[in-house]
């Protein structure tokens, strides 16, 4: 892979730094942000490039590094306006080696189907705040380039996990909850899955294209909390109805919504095959 290559991560967290180490073996250079310069100092520590970015104002050198970006990803949570769009939009307009721009939203653009499939021809309807900000920006993000040869491309994702942040961690440290809420499923995806979509991604571009990055099987909560203490050999935590749960508004709101997600085009369109088909083949590997 030529040394060319460049990926500029505005956000470079938890997928960002997974797609970061892939590349960074194929030969790319990597920058990305942190919201501070303790952030920064661990991307550096893990070999990547860094500068900040609090979102607020425009970051230091981030012009001036965006000028040789050949791939920029954009994992930055939007508020009513997209913080990258507002400070770096014209910064991105004269990035003249630009050639795929990819924007990271969420399956909770969709919004409640009684637990129907859907896949990224069904209309958007979101309900949480949340979700209503990340369509916004996708199509804020889409009529910024709407006038360029380069179209975003998006990435709607479901949960994340992968190590470090899984139901195996939650378990060993007491915290993991049965919430029972009948007929209620989510997806979920592993982060090395949601790096290898990416990379698929930049390396064969179709601009203007949607994906759903999610695993192949929709599933209760319970049943992954079950699997874990299965995994562990550890007593299963009670059952908690989900009417009678403690939980934080933003927590409830996550069962607001219930969907199942298709995840068919990022196999035809890319050639995915998921590392992670289930929740059982990553809580296992992970273990």
């Amino acid at each position: 892979m030529s040394t060319a290559k460049t990926l500029f991560c505005f956000g470079l967290g938890f997928a960002g730094a997974t797609l970061g180490r892939v590349l960074l073996a194929d030969g790319w250079r990597v920058i990305g942000t942190a919201r501070d310069m303790a952030g920064c100092q661990q991307l550096k520590e893990a070999g990547f490039e860094a500068c900040v970015f609090s979102g607020e104002e425009p970051g230091e050198a981030i012009s001036y590094l965006l000028a040789s970006a050949s791939h920029v990803l954009n994992s930055v949570p939007p508020g009513p306006r997209d913080p990258v769009l507002a400070q770096h939009g014209v910064d991105l307009q004269k990035c003249a080696a630009l050639q795929w721009f990819g924007l990271l939203s969420t399956v909770g653009v969709y919004g409640e189907h009684h637990g129907g499939w859907v896949d990224e021809d069904t209309r958007p309807a979101p309900i949480a705040p949340r979700s209503m900000e990340r369509l916004r920006a996708e199509q804020d993000w889409q009529a910024f380039f709407k006038e360029r040869e380069i179209d975003p491309h998006i990435f709607r994702l479901p949960g994340i996990y992968g190590p470090g942040r899984n139901q195996l961690e939650a378990v060993k440290r007491g915290k993991a909850r049965r919430l029972i809420k009948c007929g209620q499923v989510f997806n979920r995806i592993h982060v090395a899955d949601i790096a290898q979509t990416l990379h698929a991604s930049m390396l064969a571009p179709q601009a203007g294209q949607l994906f759903n990055i999610s695993d192949d099987e929709p599933a209760p909560p319970q049943d992954v909390v079950s699997y874990a203490c299965d995994l562990l050999g550890k007593q299963l935590p009670p059952e908690v109805k989900f009417e009678e749960a403690d939980l934080s508004p933003m927590a409830r709101s996550f069962y607001g919504e219930c969907k199942r997600v298709r995840n068919e085009r990022i196999k035809r369109a890319l050639g995915i095959t998921l590392k992670y088909p289930t929740y059982r083949q990553g809580l296992r590997a992970l273990l």
